[in-house]
Parts: C-alpha cells; sequence; structure tokens
C-alpha cells in the first residue's frame, strides 16, 4: 500500500527486540564465562598473594659496570660519592677524552655555485 511504506533506514519493528535479546545473550555469556572462571581467578590472587614480595630485579645476575663512566654513575647511585664528586670525576674523565682522542673537524669547502 502506497501509504504504509516506511522511510528510509527506518528499521523493521522486531528490531529493538533483537537488539535487546542480543544484548541480554551477551550479558549472559560473559556471567557464565566469569562463573566458570571465578576458582581459577581465586587460586591465582589466592597464590600471587601468599608469595612473598621480593624486588624482581633480585633474581637478575649483576653485571659489573664496564666503563669508568658505569662505575661513577653506580658509586652515585649507591651513595658512595655525591653529585659534586660525580660531575668533577666526569669532567676530567671528559678532558683526558679530549687529550687522548681529539675531535677532528673536516676542513671548510665552500659550496660550488650554482650553474
Amino acid at each position: 500500500m502506497p501509504g504504509r511504506d516506511r522511510p528510509a533506514g527506518a528499521r523493521s519493528p522486531g528490531a529493538e527486540v533483537i537488539v535487546v535479546l542480543c544484548t541480554l545473550l551477551l550479558v549472559v555469556l560473559i556471567a557464565v564465562a566469569v562463573v566458570a572462571a571465578w576458582p581459577k581467578i581465586r587460586r591465582a590472587v589466592h597464590d600471587a598473594a601468599s608469595e612473598p614480595a621480593g624486588p624482581a630485579i633480585a633474581s637478575a645476575p649483576a653485571r659489573s659496570p664496564q666503563t669508568l663512566e658505569g662505575v661513577l654513575t653506580l658509586q652515585l647511585v649507591a651513595g658512595e660519592i655525591t653529585g659534586t664528586q660525580y660531575r668533577h670525576a666526569m669532567s676530567t674523565l671528559a678532558a683526558r677524552d679530549a687529550e687522548r682522542h681529539p675531535l677532528d673537524a673536516p676542513p671548510d669547502v665552500t659550496p660550488p655555485e650554482a650553474a
């Protein structure tokens, strides 16, 4: 019938019911999954709570620094030297490095003229 046509983009009469049923089904499936997994979740939480809390890094083997900069940084972090002592040692180290390995800058080159 010409007067009973739905406008473009309008939903069918049962579309809302289908959306509500799908949403309800999804909620029920999530609830069932949570109830089924609940014992495993509780056991995992209980096991995690019963383990002694220790630093995760402690199990890694300790590596000694390979450079003088690394040794100085380790001493600074450990509190064996102060920040001033660290900066002084690093500046002395930088001066020694500049003396032993001077930086060679490339010579100034004039750019070729545009043709």
